[in-house]
């Protein structure tokens, strides 16, 4: 297997007099996207009431920041962004061949993965500094932090807090920067840099009151590709997303985290032993089901980037063998719309014996095609999968569908990864787009009525053509046997009730102007969500991959647990030093036209 290569970091490592250098640089100065100077207001003796941003006269003076690097042994990462090359001003790179490449791949997870301030949503990036704007525009770092600091261990993160309590800066935590609701990044940001955590220990058996078996600790920065290739060496598997690129430490697991696995094993959250965590008093901390329980619970399934930031986690692993897989798909060329689209229904309707029996289906549903990409069933062979969709393809057969159907079987869970979901190490996926989501109740498709409200919703999403869906298929509901041993954790409960997560994917098209992009997300706003969430009344939305512009986000993210969740946070963040959008404490602050972050009225 290809290994990941190692980090360019356009963003650069200094020390001493070339860190402070820079800093004073008109370079430094320019890069900063410029705006009304605003200063940070009084809020009754409370403190500021607004983070600070470059310009602002508490903008910490270079020197402090020099003293900040020097304290952390020279890992203080000035901002650049990777595009800077694409770009005559400010920074005076400007590569042409360097550009084209960025322009060819940017839209890769791999482009962003490997750079310290980069992340990967583009309506974030605002076209501040990316490769499609022209030369002569200067490149600014608008929503981009403005230092990162790479992350080695607990002191890099205890003295990072401590420099932002005292200046009053906005804190960031990136790992990869898969992340669809800009909270990996921030203007005037520092950021805790943690995708360099990179340990990996096989425990071949954890012993504790709710668990016994064999676990893998994973460093924050430890990829979902990588541990699977180590739990694979050692003859297991554990729980990850279908995406190798993501962190499986970072908000993939403190969001609840789904995976191929999970109709077996439940989600991520659901197999986590323990966190090790900074808390945002800097605080070094342990958080496990009978220690630190109520840490716990809150970061296994509550989101991420606001109870701490996060060192490593151990989770469980599980036993590797035989997996099944296959690929179908069908379209609308013969039979028309309509009875394609009572074909979708249909594959609802016959979900729930197919995921309750520990499977897990991953389909597209586009206005016309339908494709179900991959297919996992844990312990079945290719004869075992076919009898498994067998009734929905009589289905097929008996409303005059044709299909192609192709079942298959793999050694290993890594073997079948592969085959659906790589080449690893960074997988098929392009990165840049539009997202929302729904979770499918299981009485919404087993319900004949419900489940043609539900599909006349699916085809409102695809009907402009502007968006697709896609959906993963499993049970997350612990089996009897499974009961005693799940601890209870924070995810959304509307994860417990549904039988598929369906996103809504609208790719960037760059090539368009940003207006017609900006009318695509107001489609989605105003139009598909409203029309999901009537045909699911009371289900919920997986925060990981959801709209930032989620109305009532609260409760369709966190469902009944938001009061908790937010007491929680108000214990280990009472300063509110660390804030990302639609996290946790977000409904706590604002941010204003400039930026900046501001404690809400």
């Amino acid at each position: 297997m290809q290994k990941m290569a190692p980090p360019t970091l356009l963003g650069r490592f200094l020390s001493g007099v070339a860190f402070l250098s820079l800093l004073s640089s008109s370079v430094a100065g320019v890069a900063v996207s410029p705006g009304p100077t605003l200063e940070p207001r009084g809020n009754g003796g409370n403190g500021p009431a607004c983070k600070s941003i470059p310009g602002d006269s508490h903008w910490p003076a270079a020197s402090e920041w020099a003293t900040l690097n020097q304290t952390i042994g020279g890992r203080l990462i000035a901002a650049r962004p990777a595009a800077s090359v694409c770009h005559v001003d400010p920074f005076h790179v400007f590569n042409a061949a360097a550009c084209a490449n960025l322009q060819t791949n940017w839209d890769r997870p791999e482009t962003h993965l490997f750079e310290p301030v980069e992340f990967n949503t583009p309506y974030f990036q605002n076209q501040s500094c990316d490769p499609f704007t022209p030369s002569t525009q200067p490149c600014v770092l608008g929503n981009y932090v403005s230092y990162a600091i790479n992350v080695t261990g607990a002191s890099d993160i205890v003295a990072g807090l401590k420099f932002a309590a005292q200046k009053n800066i906005r804190l960031v935590i990136k790992n990869t920067g898969h992340d669809y609701l800009g909270k990996s990044t921030g203007k005037g940001g520092l950021s805790f840099w943690t995708h360099n955590l990179k340990t990996i220990r096989i425990i071949p058996t954890y012993q504790s009151s709710f668990y016994s078996g064999p676990a893998i600790k994973l460093g924050a920065g430890v990829l979902a590709g990588e541990a699977y290739v180590a739990a694979w060496r050692e003859g297991y598997r554990v729980v990850g997303g279908t995406c190798p690129t993501v962190g499986i430490a970072g908000g993939y697991t403190q969001g609840g985290g789904h995976s191929l696995l999970s109709s077996l094993y439940g989600l991520a959250a659901d197999n986590v032993l323990e966190w090790e965590i900074v808390t945002p008093q800097g605080d070094r901390v342990i958080a496990t089901p009978t220690k630190n329980t109520d840490l716990y619970w809150a970061l296994s399934g509550g989101g991420g980037g606001t109870f701490g930031i996060v060192l490593s986690l151990t989770t469980r692993l599980h036993a590797d063998g035989i997996v099944g897989g296959a690929g179908l798909s069908f379209n609308d060329s013969v039979v028309g719309n309509d009875a394609f689209w009572g074909a979708v229904g249909a594959w609802h309707a016959r979900l729930p014996p197919i995921i309750d029996s520990g499977n897990t289906v991953t389909y597209m549903l586009l206005n016309g095609s339908f494709i179900l990409y991959s297919i996992t069933a844990p312990g079945r062979n290719a004869t075992g999968v076919t009898g498994l969709l067998a009734p929905f393809l009589a289905d097929l057969t008996t409303r005059g569908i044709s299909y192609t159907f192709a079942p298959r079987e793999s050694a290993t869970f890594l073997d079948h990864f592969e085959h659906d979901f790589g080449p690893l190490p960074y997988g098929p996926f392009p990165v840049s787009q539009l997202t929302g989501s729904r979770l499918l109740p299981r009485a919404a498709v087993t319900n004949p009525t419900k489940n043609a409200a539900v599909t006349s919703a699916l085809r409102t999403v695809t009907h402009s053509g502007n968006f697709y869906l896609g959906c993963n298929a499993m049970n997350t509901r612990a089996t009897p046997q499974q009961q005693h041993n799940r601890p209870p954790n924070a995810v959304n409960p509307a994860w417990r009730d549904s039988v598929s997560h369906c996103i809504v994917v609208g790719p960037w098209d760059y090539t368009l102007p940003r207006a017609d992009m900006l009318t695509r997300l107001d489609e989605l706003t105003n139009v598909i969500t409203p029309a999901l969430e009537a045909a699911t009344p009371g289900s919920g939305t997986y925060l990981n991959e959801a709209n930032f512009r989620q109305a009532n986000w609260q409760t369709q993210f966190y469902g009944s647990n938001y009061n908790r969740l937010k007491q929680i946070k108000k214990r280990y963040d009472p300063r509110g030093l660390l804030y990302a959008a639609t996290a946790v404490g977000s409904d706590d602050w604002v941010v204003d036209g400039s930026g900046r972050v501001c404690r809400a009225p």
